[in-house]
C-alpha cells in the first residue's frame, strides 16, 4: 500500500514520511479533491499505486447520463488531445520509474484525465490484423524519443513489425558532389558514456527483431512508425490502467482559466474549469493542470487568450505518400538506410516503413514499401498531386535515383563568353576548377576513417503508389513570451496551463524533428509534474515547476526550430538553375550556372557538408544531437 486515509474529523493524514512543509499543502490536496467524507470513524484504504488495475475508466453514456451537467470532476492533470504526443504524455505521468532527482519513488496516485475528441483508437492487433500497406502519416523518431514510449509500448510495435528501423542515412545534393553519412556507429560514443538509450539492451528482453543478425548490434539511428499503431500501441497501456480516465468523443466547449496575475500570490490560484460535451450531455471538469496537446490548431492555446504565437509561412508545401518498391532479383533495397536528396525547392525523403528491412530472401515476391516526403513550391506541390499514380512513379524516380553531381561554375556563363581582362579571366578559370576539383575529391572519402562509410548508395526505385498522394502547406510556428503589466505572459505556460507538441511549435520537415521536439516537451513536463509532487506541492499553482518548464522548453525550442529553419535557407540556396518538375524538357540534373553570389553560396554549403561528412567528431556531434544524446558532461 502506498498509504491508508484515516477520516476521523475530516482530517487527512497520510501514513508516510513527508516533508513537513508538504503536510499544509497534502492536507488541502485531499480537501480539494474530496477524498475525505464526513464519516466521523472508519478507515478507507487507498489502492496501492504499484499493483496493476484492469478496469478501465471512461465514461459510457450511462454514467454520462446519471452525472448531472453541474458535476464537477477534479484531476491532477487534464491533457487535451489523445493523439501521439497527449498519449505519451499520459503514460509517462503514470510512469512509476521515475521520480525526485531521478530516483525510483513511490509517490501519491495522480489522477489523469485524457481528453479525445475523436473515438477511442482501435487496439493494435486489430488494426495490424486489418492493415494492408503502410500509412503515409508516420513519424521519424529518434532513439531518445522511442524510450520515452516505454518498454512495453516499444516491444509491442516491434513484436507487430511496426517500426521501419534504420541505422543509416545518406544525404546528398542536386548541384554538387556533397554527401553526408550517418550510421549507427556515430553513436557509440554517446551509449558508452551513458548519454544515449542503447534501444537494444532496452528492448533486449523480449524483442524479436525481424531482421539480419548482423544488423542486430548496429544502434539504430531512429525509426518510422505510423501515427494510427504509435497511438493505439499506447492506448493499449493506458486501457489497463485505471489511474487515468480516457475520455473519447468529447468536445471541449469553453475554458476558465486564472488570469495571468494570479500566480506568485499566498493562496494557489483556482483551478481550470473545463466545459464539455459528450453524449449530448454538457459537464465540467475542473483540472490542477491543463495540458494543451491538441495540435498546431490548438482550441486550449486560442481559448486561454494568454499565449502569442509567432508564424512564418516557408512558401513550401509537402507532398507525401507510400510506394512500393521494386522488389526483382537484382533491385536496390532499403538497407535500413534514410535517404534525402537536396532539390533546388527543397529535399525529397525515402524513408524505410515496417517491411521494407526484411532480408531479401524474406522479401522476394512480397511487396515493400517506404514513405515518400516532398518538399517543394506549391505549384510543384500542386502538379505531383495532379499526376496519375505512374506518372508521380515516374517523376519520383527521376528526381530521387540520380547520384551526387560537379558543382557548378562559380562563374557565370556571361562572364566567361564576354571575357573582360583575359589574364583575370584565365586566373578565375583556374581557380574555379581547382575549388571544385578539391570539393569532388573530398566527396570521395579521403578525409574519413573507413573508405567503406562512405561511399554512394542508389536509393530503390519505386513502381508503384499504394494509398493516396497527401499535401499539406509548411510554416513555422512558435509561442512567444511578452511582457505586460509586470508579468511575464505567454511562452509555454500560463497559470495551470502549460503546451507541448505542435500547440507550442511547428517546423519544416526535413530533419525530421517535429515530433521529437514534443517528445522533448512532455519528457520534462512529466519529470516537473512529478517532483512537484514529490515535494509536496501544488502540481500546477506553484509558478517554480512552470517558470522551469517554460524556460527549458523555451530554449530548447526556438534551439531546434532556429536551427531546421536554417538549414530551409541554405539549401534553399542552389548553384544553379532550378530545373522543372513540371517542365520535364528542362535538364534536371544539371540545370545552367547562374554565378554570382548564389553559385557561391552553394559552392559553400557544398563544401560545408563535406568537411562535416570526412572529421569524425563533428559528424558523430551532429549524429548525437539528432539522436536526442545528452550534452557531454550531462549525464
Amino acid at each position: 500500500m502506498v498509504g491508508r486515509l484515516i477520516n476521523t474529523t475530516k482530517t487527512c493524514v497520510w501514513q508516510r514520511n513527508l516533508p513537513a512543509f508538504a503536510s499544509v499543502e497534502v492536507s488541502s490536496y485531499h480537501r480539494r479533491h474530496e477524498m475525505c467524507t464526513s464519516t466521523p470513524t472508519g478507515v478507507n484504504s487507498l489502492r496501492s499505486y504499484s499493483q496493476p488495475h484492469r478496469a478501465v475508466h471512461r465514461w459510457s453514456s450511462a454514467t454520462s447520463e446519471s452525472k448531472s451537467s453541474s458535476s464537477n470532476e477534479h484531476y491532477d492533470v487534464a491533457i487535451a488531445g489523445g493523439g501521439a504526443v497527449g498519449s505519451a504524455l499520459a503514460r509517462l505521468l503514470l510512469d512509476d520509474g521515475f521520480g525526485l532527482r531521478g530516483k525510483i519513488t513511490r509517490r501519491r496516485p495522480l489522477k489523469v484525465a485524457l481528453l479525445e475528441q475523436r473515438s477511442a483508437p482501435s487496439s493494435l492487433d486489430e488494426l495490424v490484423s486489418k492493415s494492408q500497406a503502410p500509412n503515409a502519416r508516420a513519424y521519424a523518431l529518434s532513439p531518445t524519443s522511442l524510450s520515452y514510449l516505454g518498454p512495453s509500448v516499444m516491444q509491442n510495435l516491434v513484436n507487430s513489425q511496426r517500426c521501419g528501423v534504420y541505422d543509416a542515412m545518406q544525404i546528398w545534393e542536386h548541384d554538387g558532389p556533397a554527401q553526408l553519412h550517418f550510421v549507427g556507429e556515430d553513436l557509440n560514443g554517446a551509449i558508452e558514456d551513458g548519454r544515449l538509450v542503447d534501444l537494444h539492451q532496452y528492448l533486449s528482453n523480449t524483442m524479436k527483431d525481424t531482421n539480419d543478425n548482423s544488423n542486430k548490434s548496429k544502434p539504430w539511428l531512429g525509426a518510422v512508425i505510423e501515427d494510427a499503431p504509435l497511438v493505439s500501441a499506447i492506448w493499449d497501456e493506458l486501457k489497463a490502467d485505471d489511474r487515468i480516465d480516457l475520455l473519447d468523443n468529447i468536445q471541449i466547449k469553453s475554458i476558465d482559466a486564472p488570469s495571468q496575475n494570479s500566480m506568485g500570490k499566498i493562496e494557489p490560484p483556482p483551478p481550470v474549469q473545463i466545459t464539455c460535451i459528450r453524449s449530448d450531455k454538457e459537464t465540467t471538469l475542473s483540472a490542477d493542470l491543463l495540458v494543451a496537446a491538441d495540435g498546431a490548431n490548438s482550441f486550449v492555446r486560442k481559448s486561454v487568450g494568454n499565449f502569442s504565437l509567432m508564424t512564418r509561412s516557408y512558401g513550401r508545401k509537402a507532398v507525401t505518400c507510400t510506394v512500393e518498391l521494386g522488389n526483382s532479383r537484382g533491385d536496390a533495397t532499403m538497407g535500413r538506410t534514410a535517404f534525402q536528396r537536396f532539390l533546388p525547392y527543397g529535399p525529397i525523403a525515402l524513408l524505410p516503413v515496417w517491411n521494407s528491412n526484411d532480408d531479401a530472401e524474406e522479401q522476394e515476391g512480397k511487396p515493400v514499401y517506404a514513405n515518400v516526403v516532398w518538399s517543394t513550391i506549391p505549384s510543384e506541390a500542386n502538379y505531383l498531386l495532379s499526376l496519375s499514380p505512374s506518372d508521380f512513379i515516374s517523376v519520383l524516380n527521376d528526381h530521387l535515383c540520380q547520384g551526387p553531381n560537379n558543382n557548378p561554375s562559380l562563374l557565370s556563363d556571361s562572364s566567361q563568353s564576354n571575357g573582360g581582362i583575359p589574364f583575370i579571366t584565365a586566373i578565375a578559370k583556374e581557380v574555379d576548377s581547382l575549388l571544385r576539383t578539391a570539393n569532388t575529391a573530398l566527396t570521395m572519402g579521403t578525409w574519413t576513417e573507413s573508405a567503406s562509410r562512405n561511399y554512394f548508395r542508389m536509393p530503390p526505385r519505386s513502381v508503384n503508389v499504394a494509398g493516396p498522394i497527401l499535401g499539406f502547406d509548411l510554416s513555422l510556428s512558435h509561442v512567444v513570451s511578452s511582457a505586460g503589466n509586470g508579468a511575464q505572459n505567454g511562452g509555454y505556460t500560463s497559470p495551470r496551463v502549460a503546451l507541448v507538441g505542435d500547440a507550442a511549435h511547428t517546423m519544416h520537415p526535413m530533419a525530421g524533428q517535429g515530433l521529437n521536439l514534443g517528445m522533448g516537451d512532455i519528457k520534462t513536463l512529466a519529470l516537473l509534474v512529478k517532483e512537484a509532487v514529490d515535494s509536496g506541492m501544488d502540481v500546477g499553482g506553484t509558478s517554480l515547476f512552470l517558470d522551469r518548464y517554460n524556460q527549458e522548453r523555451t530554449l530548447k525550442g526556438w534551439s531546434m526550430v532556429g536551427g531546421v529553419h536554417g538549414l530551409h535557407e541554405v539549401f534553399g540556396c542552389s548553384g544553379s538553375m532550378p530545373g522543372s518538375v513540371i517542365d520535364s524538357s528542362q535538364d534536371n540534373r544539371q540545370g545552367g550556372s547562374v554565378g554570382g553570389i548564389q553559385s557561391l553560396i552553394g559552392y559553400s554549403r557544398s563544401l560545408g557538408m563535406n568537411v562535416v561528412n570526412g572529421i569524425g567528431p563533428v559528424r558523430r556531434a551532429l549524429a548525437e544531437v539528432a539522436a536526442g544524446a545528452l550534452p557531454r558532461g550531462f549525464n
